[in-house]
């Protein structure tokens, strides 16, 4: 699953729900980015959970989340780091305001540098690990990744792709381009919190309402890596994915770009009613696929 979870009883289905993010790669290149897309992870890892609403004065479900930020930088090590790390310290607390979330506590390691007796230095890279937290409603609502039949039928459900970026696809900071030795420096970003938090309220409420069979995050390894765990969750069943309906036409960039997104599965008698919540929420989803019996993944572009 991408959070973990505790009952607070032995009886009851309160629980409290926690999830990581970290983006090191990405804040390679952008700083500002890594910070954002670290407390994104986190969150899209968290809304698998149904949150509790403390109360009824308009809260949420994003208001009872609190986050813990830990700091790594090599902060003497080499010049120009303090201004990366004010940056990213910068960008992580306009974007959690933006978002209505504290950040409590945390903690930092500011001396990330290893020097060895030859003169050679090995400096880590500047990363933010960040804990996200929040009260659950009922622990049995909790959605994991593992693919679920309905009425002992693959065919009667469908794969959504549901963007939280509002951002163009992007490899910069990417486990692609690493697996490439690159960087890059074209990294993705949420670029409007706005949208983020309605889409992350958008999922609760289909999560609440029992609407998602199976959901996982995109922020690792983008989507080839999503559907593949999405896969491996399960002991069967494949996947017939279809990329045709991404404006995007560089295939590589539909496949390991790692904007802020999920993937969920729906049931088809349940697919209008999830669809009229995404739009009211004005919120970018696509069909992109289904499960299949053969135990394959297939990818049409």
């Amino acid at each position: 699953s991408d959070c973990g979870a505790v009952a607070l009883d032995y009886r009851g289905e309160k629980g409290i729900a926690t999830a990581l993010g970290h983006a090191p790669q990405a804040a390679l290149a952008n700083p500002a980015a890594g910070s954002v897309l670290a407390v994104a992870e986190a969150l899209t890892n968290l809304v698998w959970a149904p949150l509790a609403i403390e109360d009824e004065k308009g809260a949420s479900a994003m208001d009872s989340i609190s986050l813990s930020a830990n700091w790594m930088w090599p902060c003497r090590a080499q010049e120009g780091e303090d201004a990366r790390l004010y940056s990213a310290v910068k960008a992580l607390s306009d974007f959690c305001c933006s978002l209505h979330i504290n950040v409590p506590t945390g903690k930092d390691s500011l001396s990330m540098t290893q020097k060895y007796p030859n003169g050679d230095k090995v400096v880590s890279p500047g990363t933010v690990i960040v804990s996200a937290g929040g009260e659950v409603s009922d622990i049995k609502k909790i959605v994991s990744p593992v693919l679920k039949q309905v009425n002992g039928k693959w065919s009667n459900s469908r794969l959504y792709h549901i963007d939280f970026s509002f951002d163009s696809l992007k490899l910069g900071g990417s486990a692609f381009n690493q697996s490439c030795g690159l960087v890059g420096n074209d990294v993705p970003t949420v670029q409007n919190p706005e949208y983020f938090r309605d889409a992350f309220l958008a999922v609760q409420q289909l999560v609440s309402e029992g609407l998602i069979l199976a959901g996982h995050d995109i922020s690792a390894g983008g989507l080839a890596t999503c559907l593949l765990e999405m896969c491996f969750a399960n002991t069967k069943g494949g996947m017939q994915i279809d990329l045709s309906v991404f404006e995007e036409k560089d295939i590589m960039k539909v496949l390991f770009a790692e904007n802020p997104g999920v993937l969920v599965q729906v049931a088809k008698d349940n697919a209008a009613r999830v669809e009229a919540i995404l739009e009211e929420a004005g919120v970018g989803f696509a069909v992109i696929g289904k499960p299949i019996a053969e135990r394959t993944l297939y990818i049409n572009k």
